[in-house]
């Protein structure tokens, strides 16, 4: 996941294409890529081009996510929860008040960021009593440079987690392809990223089977956050059974279907 950082602009130089920005109180130069660019101006800078203008709202908006990492920080630090969260508030208005911003550019700044979707306690998760578990610890090669797991890593665990549930059941990759000569690809995915999840953090995915037909399973995966204790990304799965040759779709191996019987759990509004 590669970010902008917003800030405001204090001076151009229109000859050399080249305006210097206020990051609140760090002071850099970046290329202009953008014309009707003036002083005072919000702006997105990534890898040190000017890419885009913004509205005061926008960038409270975007700072809100720094916010939002900041807290699980400072929760990583020993800070109880309550704590965490108003530490880092009060470094956002700082943040906003270093910039020229007031506390009427933070208005519905919370709901812009998943709150609605946000769960705190997993408890209020609905996961099926039989659903599969695996713990995963992230690593240095999940992240991006500022050490948030990359989005496509949220599907990666999602899968990994899924290959384990299928091998418990005797259908493993490996036993699909030498001996079953099938192959089950991802046709289709989705879900919600709704929390950052960062380097060393520890992460438990949840998977359980939506469906299963004659040549397809859905899979449904919860990803929590358990150092944030927030729920991190909410995902499901589509595969179809082929060939190896991945040439035409052909029916689930035999006993495949019985075998993940204990793992199903249909969504409440099927």
């Amino acid at each position: 996941m590669c970010w902008g950082a917003p800030g405001k602009v204090l001076e151009i130089d229109n000859e050399n294409k080249i305006a210097k920005i206020d990051f609140g109180g760090v002071v850099r130069e970046a290329l202009l890529a953008i014309d009707d660019v003036n002083i005072n101006d919000f702006v997105m800078v990534h890898a040190g081009v000017i890419i885009g203008k913004m509205d005061p709202k926008d960038v409270a908006t975007n700072l809100a996510l720094y916010s939002e990492l900041a807290e699980i920080n400072y929760r990583e630090m020993g800070l109880s929860p309550e704590e965490a969260s108003s530490k880092a508030m009060a470094d956002f208005k700082k943040l906003l008040s270093s910039l020229g911003l007031d506390d009427q550019n933070m208005e519905g700044v919370g709901k812009d960021i998943n709150e609605d979707d946000e769960v705190d306690t997993k408890d209020k998760l609905e996961i099926p009593s039989n659903a599969f578990k695996r713990t995963y610890k992230i690593s240095l090669s999940d992240t991006d440079y500022l050490q948030v797991m990359h989005y496509t890593n949220y599907f990666k665990f999602c899968e990994r987690c899924q290959q384990e549930l299928l091998a418990s059941v005797g259908f493993g990759y490996s036993t699909l392809i030498h001996k079953f000569g099938r192959f089950i690809p991802t046709v289709e995915t989705g879900g919600k990223i709704l929390s950052p999840v960062r380097l060393d953090n520890e992460i438990e995915v949840i998977v359980w089977v939506e469906e299963i037909g004659r040549k397809h399973v859905k899979f449904r995966n919860f990803v929590w956050n358990k150092t944030s204790n927030k729920l991190a990304a909410d995902i499901y799965t589509v595969g179809v059974c082929t060939d190896t040759s991945l040439t035409e779709s052909i029916e689930l191996p035999e006993g495949f279907a019985k075998a993940l019987e204990q793992f199903i759990s249909k969504p409440k509004n099927n």
